[in-house]
């Protein structure tokens, strides 16, 4: 039976601690914050949107909608399901031209971006202004945070995950995992989720991870007058309904880590939601920052260290969207699989020199 010790606890390492541990791998996940703390990462503080298809072609672009398979796929039956929807996603396009682009970069894809009326528009959001240039895009979802990250925890003891929290990472090596608290964790294979928190030590153990930068992003509960079903995503704001509320997003700062709110970004999140809907989104008296952990090119570091250490990290905004699909590369890493071209290419070692 393969050993593996995951060191990060987010929404990444959560995934794939319930992955290994349904291969049949004896897993323990360590994890500095306690359960159920929000703390300084990107997982609790997300948004928590699916969204797979990018404004722009790219080249791992099939990655993102072979996650979003496997979020329905793994739904079924998980103890996180009732925190998961999938109603789609309405696009706002700057113009005629910009919605044209995302026509044609969805048929590209094999998937539909349909164009929506006035009254089709309001149909499917609620919201009521006259607002041009809309679509609708039915390959996109939402998963709640908190609870999905409860879920998980739930699922990962339920197949024998040993979930250590509170214990923080000292050393990291390609067998061995060490806590401040002194406890050693032996094991057959180590992966790394640090987020953006990444200590000495695993940076030593890893260096793409020196690649990895932070991002602020500010968040802000807002009511609306009418429940709104599908993901709303324009040029300059998203608005997203999870289980108990409704969150506008999201500004971006790089190489901030505070996570001090700024009423200043607050109001520019708000004013660009009334600049669009007026007098359809209130703010509410809560708002929140999170640090997101942006890789050079914005998609993942998936695979092993030249040292045989496996790394999951630098997610950038896609942190929930790709978890499942890295769990999934992950665990072929673990059991020697032969992997895709297209999953070894996010391999870490693609930002370090030849």
């Amino acid at each position: 039976m393969k050993r593996v010790v995951i060191v990060g606890a987010g929404v990444i390492g959560l995934f794939c601690a319930v992955r290994l541990a349904k291969a049949g791998a004896r897993v323990t996940l360590v994890e500095a914050e306690v359960e159920h703390a929000r703390g300084p990462g990107a997982s609790a503080a997300a948004a928590g949107m699916l969204a797979p298809m990018e404004p722009e072609p790219s080249t791992h672009e099939g990655i993102a909608f072979a996650s979003l398979e496997l979020w329905r796929r793994w739904r079924e039956g998980a103890q996180w399901a009732d925190g998961v929807r999938f109603d789609g996603g309405v696009v706002v396009a700057r113009d005629a031209a910009g919605a044209g682009s995302i026509v044609h970069h969805a048929k590209r894809l094999g998937r539909t971006a349909t164009q929506l009326s006035p009254a089709q528009f309001r149909k499917r959001t609620g919201l009521r202004a006259m607002t041009e240039h809309t679509l609708f895009v039915a390959d996109e979802g939402i998963a709640d945070p908190l609870r999905v990250m409860s879920g998980l925890a739930m699922q990962a003891r339920a197949h024998g995950v040993l979930v250590a929290y509170g214990r923080d990472a000292a050393t990291v090596s390609v067998n061995t995992v060490t806590t401040h608290e002194g406890e050693v964790y032996e094991a057959d294979a180590v992966v790394i989720a640090p987020g953006v928190w990444a200590s000495a030590s695993m940076l030593a153990a890893a260096p793409a991870l020196k690649h990895v930068r932070p991002a602020k992003g500010h968040l802000v509960s807002v009511a609306l007058k009418r429940t709104l079903a599908p993901n709303l995503r324009a040029p300059d704001f998203y608005l997203a309904r999870r289980r108990e509320d409704v969150v506008l997003g999201s500004t971006m700062e790089l190489g901030r880590t505070d996570r001090r709110v700024n009423p200043a970004r607050v109001a520019e999140l708000l004013a660009a939601a009334e600049a669009v809907f007026p007098g359809e989104v209130r703010g509410l008296d809560h708002s929140w920052a999170g640090i997101r952990p942006m890789s050079p090119d914005g998609w993942p570091m998936i695979g092993p260290t030249a040292d045989g250490i496996l790394v999951a990290a630098g997610h950038s905004r896609n942190g929930w969207l790709l978890a499942p699909i890295t769990a999934e590369i992950i665990s072929g890493y673990v059991f020697g699989a032969e992997l895709p071209p297209e999953w070894a290419a996010l391999s870490p070692e693609r930002f370090e020199p030849p």
